[in-house]
């Protein structure tokens, strides 16, 4: 049916059946199969069904099998159907044995197939709740696979790059012209990867701590792809040698995983994001965030959201956010509450409601008083946090910003730090089974008779909370003080039952400030680990879990491996460490500020700085690029523009090489393009984001990829590029001698499947060993299809175990009792200390100033790198709005392709609330320009209504595609024509802001991690 008689359909039903009712005479209306074809001629058979004897009775026309769902960066499990005759996936379903897909209770892996498939369908015995669902991303993905737009066949360039010219070559071809180089587009002589790998040189000089010439090798990858991702790095770090990979994490959200971190780990290079105990919160909080965007299961977030709301009156929740989302609505306002906020103000909010909870003592005092685990379980605690630990105040001293340790004062060692007794006032050591106190400021007497001031944490925590009114931080944030502080008094009137949490939304210049600050608040009342409260084990996998990679049968990196030399051309390192510092120190020069911006806390591999330092020579151009499935050109804020220049000429990089099933607005510029295989034609073990329990979607090729053949045979992929790239170039850890068992025997790596056979044999021995699948197991998912490569390269005895994680469609722990007592079972907890002051952070220096980090949040204006404010640039008259985007339910970075999502709107908007959009006279229609302060703009259609904060503009992403077929793209001299609606819409990236006080391109960036910044910059508007 199309829409048009679908609606007529219904309005026919809805009349015939508004006449007087017969209950007495009706009777249950029953369709035949050809009823079904009539009235629903597109619906797809079952793949299977159950008789009245509970008797499974398999479509001879079809076969299912378990995968792996990329419709996002989630990853959730997902069970397929497939037609037999063209090979081709036909409908898509959740696994039920994956808690992302399976939001009500996954199935125990002792449940088998057959069993699992009845207990979906849905019988008297078992009810809905096990419905194991994927979300409108993962349904409409099997639209990609024949797009007419796909890659499949090798291609190289005709032209100059970016014109989307391109001519078929082999795959022989293609690898001997990328290794060997030469003269390959009548452009001169290009270095192939042979001649840049085996160069001894440094690639600059003037840089020599930034490596050698093999070093000039950029690769860029998506981190999300799980094992793939091992497979790219174990290729760019341990067998070429070098630092110089990019991800596209730092563009997106990574700032807010690593500022979450800074209060649960007294580190820079962690990583945490918490998320809502839905079955008993009583109240949460989302900001800048909602549950089910890319990222965070809309299966299970979603759902265990939507349950809370209908079955539990006690649950509440506000969302704070610049935009409204799909979160809440008139009919439940009740329990639900939007909260608008002006882009950028989310730390303001934070250090408001810090104030208020302070001041008005509604914290957990006993929680926060308790300095050891020791004195934590005495007190019926299952965490403790550092708030009575002694900061050294005294700038004299050698402890000034750190801890006072139980060394300085005679006892103990460096490791144990100092609190003063909440019983005698007293010094005592933090591993105390007492109460601390949690104010005190004043002298303390060391070992030496010396006396040195010093403060509580917690009481430098009031302090910096309270150094503006709460005036000021509710302008900032545009809450009125009213709601603010009501907001708080909620937060803190439910025990630990509550829950913040954020995703990507919050990517101010301060957003690992604000996201410290939020672990914070949620500290203050004990929330972490709390039945009810937030855990922190999002993501949670096998491969992130234990070491599967050497051992329990294979050590798949027992050979010689490369070291990366060098710091990578971000300038992830100690600046201190650097050639720069030591020859401006040695010629008397004040060494500060660097020339470029370094990051000493978590590495980034951030794509778009790594883009950024070639646009600028500095340290030195890149002479390859290697860009597998990424696409930082479209997806980084501000970075087009800036580096487009420096990557159409091949005098400045000389050879670019794209592996991704589609052309890209990155790829588009590439030499060469390698097809790469769909999810369903993967190897694949992948985390889950936003499962809480450990668990791996384990999934091999379960159609025949589309790509084309090696000479061999092998389908090629990015896997099999990397290997007969390796071996051209004899690097270690592929070909003939490139693992050992745990006996120390041998195994070579020629195909993908030499490589994730015996890992999959790891994940599957690895704790418990898995137990044998029973034949019908293997037959009814399709294993039996591929048993016979896992039977030529595992030792019997491994066989069965392994066999039976495939028939599981991967690995996942699955918990019985969620609880223990009023805490989360401690297979979901994340036992840490908790930081009220990272003094790790406060370790670190300011590649700018030289001046130290600070070892608390600080809320301030956005300043550039220099520390000049942003306003100070580009004041309010001439930039009077506030700019943020958001991401949509379905859209995703490759959602272009898919003509079920575009379907559903394929244009975004500039939204705006209704006053300001009037004071320009302008209203929902109407056509308007958004002006950068960089000077690039954006023109769309306005909405404007009241689901925008007051002074705050707001755009959609994923929209506005100049590639994945939205343009006609020329192949052998045929044009294949472009796709109109793929192209609808505005692209907001590269419009956004950059940091004019660094030297030549620049991202605009979070100021303690590095991380790209997008929210809160200033624009303008004008109606065109």
């Amino acid at each position: 049916m199309d829409r048009r008689q679908f609606l007529k359909a219904s309005s026919l039903a809805a009349l015939a059946g508004a006449g007087p009712a017969k209950a007495e005479t009706s009777k249950v209306p029953t369709l035949d199969d050809k009823d079904i074809d009539k009235y629903a001629p597109t619906s797809i058979k079952p793949d299977y069904y159950f008789d009245e004897n509970k008797q499974l009775i398999r479509n001879p026309k079809q076969r299912f099998a378990f995968s792996k769902c990329y419709g996002c960066f989630n990853v959730c499990g997902a069970r397929v159907s497939i037609d037999n005759e063209t090979d081709k996936v036909v409908r898509v379903i959740g696994n039920p044995y994956s808690l992302t897909s399976n939001a009500g209770q996954p199935f125990a892996l002792d449940v088998s197939p057959k069993d699992a498939m009845y207990r979906l369908s849905g019988t008297e015995e078992y009810s809905q709740t096990n419905r194991a669902t994927l979300c409108g991303r993962g349904n409409a993905v099997i639209d990609a696979f024949n797009d007419k737009h796909r890659v499949t066949s090798c291609l190289k360039r005709v032209g100059k790059r970016g014109e989307n010219q391109w001519k078929t070559i082999s795959y022989e071809q293609l690898l001997k012209e990328v290794t060997e180089g030469g003269d390959l587009f009548g452009e001169g002589h290009v270095d192939g990867l042979q001649a840049i790998y085996s160069n001894p040189a440094l690639a600059n000089a003037a840089y020599p701590d930034f490596g050698k010439v093999k070093n000039q090798l950029f690769v860029s990858t998506s981190s999300e792809q799980g094992i793939r991702t091992d497979f790219m790095a174990r290729f760019v770090h341990h067998a070429w040698g070098t630092p110089n990979i990019g991800t596209k994490d730092s563009y997106c959200g990574h700032q807010q995983v690593a500022g979450c971190a800074l209060g649960c780990f007294d580190a820079v290079d962690e990583m945490a994001l918490p998320t809502t105990d839905y079955d008993e919160c009583e109240f949460a909080i989302f900001i800048g965030t909602n549950p089910g965007l890319s990222g965070l299961s809309l299966n299970s977030g979603s759902r265990r959201l939507a349950t809370a709301r209908a079955d539990r009156p006690d649950f509440k929740y506000v969302v704070i956010d610049p935009i409204l989302r799909a979160l809440t609505s008139e009919t439940d306002a009740q329990n639900s509450e939007w909260i608008p906020m002006r882009a950028g103000g989310d730390t303001a909010l934070m250090f408001a409601m810090l104030q208020y909870v302070i001041n008005h003592q509604r914290y957990h005092a006993t929680y926060l008083q308790a300095p050891s685990q020791a004195c934590a379980d005495k007190h019926g605690e299952v965490n403790y946090t550092n708030a009575t630990y002694l900061v050294v105040t005294d700038a004299k001293h050698p402890l000034y910003r750190q801890f006072l340790t139980a060394e300085a004062c005679g006892l103990g060692t460096a490791d144990v730090k100092m609190v003063i007794n909440a019983e005698d006032g007293k010094p005592v050591t933090s591993d105390s089974e007492s109460l601390a106190e949690l104010f005190y400021e004043g002298p303390v007497t060391l070992a030496d008779g010396q006396q040195v001031q010093v403060e509580t944490a917690f009481s430098l925590l009031k302090k910096r909370v309270n150094q503006q009114p709460m005036a000021v931080y509710s302008a900032r944030c545009g809450i009125p003080v009213e709601r603010i502080e009501a907001l708080a008094t909620e937060f803190t009137s439910h025990g630990r039952r509550v829950s913040i949490e954020t995703n990507t939304g919050c990517n101010a210049s301060d957003g690992g400030q604000f996201a410290f600050a939020l672990i914070m608040l949620a500290t203050m009342v004990g929330a972490h680990n709390a039945k009810g409260g937030m855990h922190h084990m999002s993501g949670c996998g096998f491969a992130v879990m234990y070491d599967i990679f050497d051992g329990p049968l294979y050590n798949l990196n027992d050979f010689e491996q490369a070291e990366p030399e060098g710091f990578n051309a971000e300038r992830s390192g100690n600046y201190e460490e650097s050639d720069e510092y030591r020859q401006k120190v040695a010629k008397g020069i004040d060494p500060y500020p660097s020339n470029q911006p370094w990051n000493n806390t978590i590495v980034q591999e951030n794509s778009g700085e790594m883009l950024v330092a070639h646009a600028n020579a500095n340290p030195f151009q890149f002479k390859a690029w290697i860009n597998w499935s990424t696409n930082p050109i479209y997806n980084c804020s501000g970075l087009g523009d800036q580096v487009i220049d420096a990557i159409k000429d091949p005098k400045q990089l000389g050879l670019i090489i794209g592996i991704d099933p589609y052309i890209n607005e990155t790829n588009v510029y590439a030499d060469y393009l390698v097809p790469d295989s769909l999810q369903y034609e993967q190897w694949a073990l992948s985390r889950m984001w936003g499962s809480e329990y450990i668990g791996d979607v384990a999934c091999v090729p379960v159609v025949e990829p589309r790509t084309a053949k090696t000479q061999e045979g092998h389908h090629v992929n990015m896997e099999q590029f990397l290997i007969d790239v390796s071996k051209k170039l004899q690097l270690p850890g592929f070909g003939d001698n490139a693992f050992k068992d745990v006996n120390g025997n041998s195994y070579a790596v020629n195909v993908p499947e030499d490589f994730y056979v015996p890992l999959f044999a790891n994940v599957a021995h690895t704790g418990e060993v898995l137990p044998a699948p029973t034949a019908e197991d293997i037959e009814l998912t399709s294993v039996d299809r591929v048993l016979p490569v896992f039977k030529q390269r595992l030792k019997p005895q491994e066989l069965d175990a392994t066999l039976f994680m495939l028939t599981r469609g991967g690995r996942y722990e699955r918990l019985e009792q969620r609880y223990e007592g009023e805490f989360l079972n401690p297979a979901i907890r994340m036992d840490t200390q908790f930081q009220l002051y990272n003094e790790s952070l406060a370790r670190i220096k300011d590649s700018y100033t030289g001046q130290y980090l600070d070892g608390q949040p600080i809320y301030d204006v956005d300043r550039f790198w220099d520390g000049s404010a942003v306003r100070e640039h580009w004041n309010n008259k001439d930039y009077p709005f506030v700019f943020s985007t958001f991401k949509s339910h379905l859209r995703s970075p490759y959602s272009a392709v898919l003509p079920r999502i575009t379907a559903l709107g394929e244009a975004n908007f500039i939204q705006m609330h209704e006053d300001d959009a009037r004071r320009y006279q302008l209203q929902s229609g109407d056509k308007a320009q958004l002006l950068s302060p960089k000077g690039t703009t954006i023109e769309g259609v306005v909405q404007a209504d009241k689901t925008v904060a007051k002074g705050t503009i707001v755009v959609c992403t994923g929209y506005g595609h100049t590639q994945f077929g939205a343009q006609a793209v020329t192949v052998d001299g045929k044009e294949i024509p472009g796709v109109a609606s793929r192209g609808e819409g505005i692209a907001v990236n590269t419009f956004n802001v950059v940091d004019p006080t660094r030297k030549g391109a620049s991202l605009y960036r979070d100021r303690t991690f590095g991380s790209t910044a997008r929210h809160g910059v200033p624009v303008a508007i004008k109606k065109i």
